[in-house]
């Protein structure tokens, strides 16, 4: 058990970064204000802003107000004090960008990843980030890459059909190498996960599964508010969710991605040899493969909401599956089903991640999670 949370100089970490989030999120603020909103005293406040002031993650914003009494500082993010680079890889390429401290995307691009070989494929990936460095507006803090497999606590990738070359190599260890600031990898649908769940639930859920199905499947849990990773980095990988059968399968699935991602790859490459829309056999099969899939979520987790991303999924589909799922989960237990269309909230989650290596925030956000 991590008994960090007890210490000091934790606690410290926890304020700052409570106050640099909330300068960051609303500022102009003042100290007052943000005394008022954290509820922490004034006088830790005032260290604390001063802090990040020395720092030059914030920066004064001008007086509050225009009466002749006393008034308060205002203080707001250094947009100028760095910046770091993501990649997220999906299809074939990197989609990437440049993002400044709190989180904005100042400029955007794709990158093919040669995968022939382990070293083309890092060498495509350091071409990658070597040009998004040439457009860095101020010093680059971290690089963050989003891959499409696990990432174990080692930095080794498992489970990783899409850049098969890259089965455990160790990426974290080979960027860490050729560059001097902090590298940070994760699985790209847990990536998912911290995007939505930051841009659009946080205010309302605690617990939400994010389940992408497309070019793969997997899936990124957060529990408590927090990302969930399980014990070596390997949780929601659901396409090596098995089958529930009595009969004794003879396959090894480990190496291609998982059985029920097999079973979806094949449901895909029937559905591109149809010139017209899927057909309702099609869809009824495939809605029940994912239905079983989400409700036995429902049964370990019992989420506030679920969250379906991916081409796989259209509005046809996903109405067939929340009929099934109900067939299977108690009423008063059924999750929210959403459906998530933003082609960039891999990327989005990427971002936030990076935000804590790339900010005085690094060891607290490795403690506490996302």
């Amino acid at each position: 058990m991590n008994n960090a949370i007890g210490k000091p100089q934790v606690l410290r970490e926890v304020n700052l970064s409570l106050i640099q989030k909330l300068i960051f999120d609303k500022g102009p603020i003042s100290k007052p204000e943000l005394s008022r909103i954290s509820g922490l005293s004034l006088p830790t406040v005032n260290k604390l802003v001063d802090e990040l002031v020395k720092a030059n993650y914030v920066v004064e914003a001008g007086l509050l107000g225009r009466g002749a009494g006393r008034r308060a500082m205002l203080f707001e993010a250094n947009h100028n004090a760095g910046c770091f680079i993501a990649l997220y890889y999906n299809w074939g390429k990197y989609q990437a960008c440049i993002a400044d401290l709190t989180g904005k995307m100042l400029f955007e691009g794709n990158y093919a990843l040669d995968s022939s070989s382990g070293q083309a494929a890092l060498e495509s990936t350091i071409l990658a980030i070597d040009s998004m460095l040439k457009k860095a507006p101020s010093e680059v803090k971290a690089i963050g890459v989003g891959v499409p497999g696990a990432v174990l606590p080692d930095g080794r990738l498992i489970g990783i059909p899409k850049i098969k070359v890259w089965e455990g190599y160790n990426l974290i260890e080979a960027l860490s190498s050729h560059y001097s600031m902090p590298v940070c990898i994760e699985n790209d649908v847990k990536l998912s996960a911290v995007g939505f769940y930051h841009t659009h639930v946080s205010s309302t859920f605690d617990n939400i599964v994010y389940i992408y199905a497309g070019n793969g499947m997997g899936s990124g849990i957060i529990l408590n508010g927090r990302l969930y990773r399980g014990s070596s980095n390997f949780s929601g990988e659901l396409g090596f969710m098995a089958p529930l059968s009595l009969t004794p399968n003879k396959e090894d699935y480990t190496s291609t991605g998982g059985y029920l991602e097999g079973l979806l790859r094949d449901f895909v490459l029937y559905e591109q040899k149809k010139e017209h829309t899927p057909d309702h056999l099609y869809l009824e099969q495939l809605s029940g493969v994912l239905s079983g899939a989400i409700a036995n979520y429902i049964a370990v987790l019992n989420p506030d909401a679920i969250i379906l991303g991916g081409e796989t999924f259209n509005d046809k589909l996903i109405e067939l599956i929340v009929k099934k799922v109900s067939v299977y989960a108690p009423k008063s237990s059924m999750p929210e089903i959403l459906y998530d269309k933003n082609p960039k909230t891999g990327i989005t989650g990427l971002v936030l991640f990076c935000l804590g290596e790339a900010t005085i925030r690094t060891q607290l956000v490795q403690d506490l999670g996302v």
